[in-house]
């Protein structure tokens, strides 16, 4: 990958936003952090399309600050972040209307970026961690607004009444979106492919022994709805944590043997040819970008990733001949409900 020369970069594609410090005690801190985090910013700009990013919070209450993030328009729900034992959320790009234009506000976690400011108290792997993650959402910007522009489905406040489809729709985005922004802004971050090998080995391994026991449950609940949200969210974690891998090994030039350890826990916890697919469909579907058109079901190939994800977990999606969705869970000796 080419040098940057830091000097003499092209000129930046983001706009002058505000960048709103939240929670500080110290003003003189949460000021000096807000410059620094939107002078970064303006020099992403210079390799990532930021023309609709619409402003920028930090905050020491992440959670309040997602809750309270104004999404203009009503009938959104509040936005929180991912939280799971594997995966944690720290930041998040949010789409937002405002006069009639979609764009696109970051919100970060405090934590995460005070290393910038914090000089010798922290190491530079924490430092390039922070810029890490500025850039990760930074490239969302790009990709929220290609999905707006060529995906009907991604657009804000879109409704899928297709149920199978409003569910594996979701999976796709997901695993579309991880893996463009991490192969779009991996020069920015150096660490994420280590990062992103220790999450992929952490939510393979028992997914499916995991979901498996939501559908135990399910046996006694019947609330397709429920399994549908607890066994399928272990069935496709482990697809959304390797978006992310893929894309920073196909930005590095990398393959599995270089993250022997999160292969082998893929292959082993049984998702290896489902994340094999995966690739395929990422890769085909970056090659192809300049070709993308709102008349193409873009989202597709990764649909149908998603559900044979499912599948091949023990739930089926059928429709009868009315259109109605409904699932299939068929009886396996594994599935059964425990005695007593």
């Amino acid at each position: 990958m080419d040098e940057i020369d830091w000097d003499n970069l092209p000129p930046t594609t983001a706009p002058t936003v505000p960048v709103t410090v939240k929670g500080f005690t110290n003003q003189e801190a949460g000021a000096e952090l807000g410059k620094v985090v939107g002078e970064c910013i303006m020099s992403l700009g210079s390799f990532i399309d930021l023309s609709t990013l619409e402003g920028v919070t930090i905050a020491i209450d992440y959670d309040a600050a997602l809750a309270e993030a104004d999404q203009g328009m009503e009938g959104l729900r509040p936005l929180d972040r991912t939280d799971t034992e594997e995966m944690q959320g720290v930041a998040k790009s949010c789409q937002v209307l405002r006069d009639g234009i979609v764009k696109t506000h970051l919100v970060f976690s405090a934590e995460m970026l005070v290393p910038l400011i914090a000089g010798d108290a922290v190491t530079e792997d924490d430092r390039k961690t922070s810029i890490g993650i500025i850039a990760h959402e930074c490239g969302h910007v790009e990709v929220n607004a290609r999905l707006e522009a060529l995906v009907p489905d991604a657009r804000l406040g879109a409704r899928i009444a297709d149920s199978e489809r409003a569910v594996l729709f979701q999976i796709a985005e997901i695993c579309w979106s991880e893996y463009a922004v991490c192969r779009l802004t991996a020069r920015f971050a150096p660490m994420q492919n280590s990062q992103h090998a220790e999450t992929v080995a952490a939510v393979a391994i028992g997914a499916r022994e995991r979901a498996r026991e939501h559908i135990k449950s399910y046996r006694l609940h019947g609330d397709d709805y429920r399994v549908i949200g607890e066994a399928g969210s272990e069935l496709c974690q482990p697809l959304k944590a390797a978006a992310y891998l893929l894309g920073g090994m196909d930005a590095d030039g990398l393959c599995w043997a270089a993250f022997a350890a999160a292969r082998d826990a893929v292959d082993t916890g049984g998702f290896g040819a489902l994340i094999d697919e995966l690739h395929v469909a990422c890769r085909d579907l970056w090659d192809r970008a300049e070709d993308w058109t709102a008349d193409e079901d873009m989202m597709a190939p990764l649909i149908a990733v998603a559900r044979r994800a499912f599948r091949d977990g023990g739930i089926i999606f059928w429709q009868d001949a009315a259109g109605e969705w409904g699932i299939s869970v068929p009886f396996t000796p594994d599935t059964m409900p425990d005695a007593g």
